[in-house]
C-alpha cells in the first residue's frame, strides 16, 4: 500500500517542479500556476501526512529519491528540509507555534463565517496578517495549522472544489447534492447565473432559481440583478478580496430578487 503512495508522492514533486520550471519560462500564466501549485502543495502534504500516519520515515524516502537534487524548484516551494530557527518562533515549541497560527485562522473563520467557504490563498494571506510576531510564516505553515484546528473538530477544514480550487470550509454547510454543483460551478470564476446552470446542469429554470435562492438565504450567495442575462450570483467565499473589489454589484445591489 505504501509503495504506491509513495510513488504517488514522488509523481506530486515532480510534476510540482515541472510546473514552477514551465511558469519561470513564461509558459504558464500566473493564476494557472497559482491554482495548480496551490493543488499540488496540498495533495504532496497530504501524501507526506499518509506515509506519517503509516509509521514511514518520511526524511529517508526523500534522501533516498535525492528530491532536493532532482526537484530543487519543487523543494524550495515546499520548504522539505528546513527547519524553523527557534528565534523565528519567539521561543515557542512547535506546537506553541502552530497553536498562534489556530488561533489566528479562528480569528479568520468567525469574521468570515457568513460566507461558509473561503478561498485558501485569501484565508492565508489573513492569518499572516495576524501573526506579525513571527519573522516568518510559509504557506505549508497555514495549511498544516488549518489541518489542525480541523482535526480538532473547530472548522470543517479544506475542500477541494471543481477545477482544483482549493477552499476552506469555515462551518458545517450540510449542502444538498444540487447546492454542492452548484458551488462547484461557481468555483473557477466567483460566480454564476440562472443561464450557465441551466446548460451545464441540464436543470429546468424554475430549479435553477430555486436552489440558488436557497444559497442567497444561508448568505453564500448575493445576487446582481443588473444584467440583462437575468443576473449573475456572486460568491464571496470563492473570491479574492481584489477579485471582489472588482467584480462584485454595489452594496445596495447585493439582494436577491424574485423578479431577476
Amino acid at each position: 500500500m505504501y509503495e504506491s503512495i509513495e510513488s504517488e508522492l514522488f509523481a506530486s514533486i515532480a510534476t510540482l517542479d515541472q510546473l514552477k520550471k514551465m511558469y519561470d519560462l513564461g509558459a504558464v500564466e500566473i493564476r494557472s500556476y497559482q491554482r495548480e501549485s496551490e493543488a499540488l502543495v496540498y495533495e504532496v502534504k497530504s501524501q507526506i501526512e499518509e506515509l506519517r500516519r503509516m509509521g514511514l520515515d518520511i526524511a529517508s524516502f526523500l534522501d533516498n529519491e535525492r528530491i532536493t537534487e532532482n526537484f530543487p524548484d519543487a523543494s524550495s516551494l515546499l520548504s522539505l528540509f528546513e527547519r524553523r530557527p527557534q528565534s523565528a518562533l519567539n521561543g515557542l515549541t512547535l506546537d506553541e507555534y502552530f497553536d498562534q497560527l489556530g488561533l489566528a485562522i479562528l480569528d479568520v473563520a468567525t469574521i468570515h463565517a457568513s460566507k461558509g467557504l473561503m478561498g485558501l490563498a485569501e484565508l492565508i494571506v489573513e492569518v499572516v496578517k495576524r501573526v506579525p510576531q513571527f519573522k516568518s510564516v510559509s504557506y505549508n505553515d497555514v495549511i498544516e495549522a488549518v489541518n489542525r484546528v480541523s482535526e480538532h473538530g473547530l472548522i470543517p477544514g479544506i475542500r477541494n472544489l471543481r477545477g482544483g480550487v482549493k477552499v476552506v470550509e469555515l462551518r458545517p454547510l450540510e449542502l444538498r447534492r444540487d447546492q454542492a454543483d452548484v458551488v462547484n460551478l461557481a468555483a473557477v470564476k466567483g460566480y454564476t447565473s440562472v443561464e450557465e446552470i441551466m446548460m451545464e446542469l441540464k436543470w429546468s429554470e424554475e430549479h435553477a432559481r430555486q436552489v440558488l435562492s436557497s444559497l442567497v438565504e444561508v448568505g453564500m450567495a448575493v445576487a446582481d440583478i443588473r444584467f440583462s442575462t437575468g443576473g449573475r450570483y456572486y460568491f464571496p467565499g470563492l473570491r479574492s478580496r481584489n477579485s471582489q473589489d472588482s467584480d462584485m454589484p454595489p452594496s445596495n445591489d447585493r439582494r436577491y430578487s424574485d423578479s431577476s
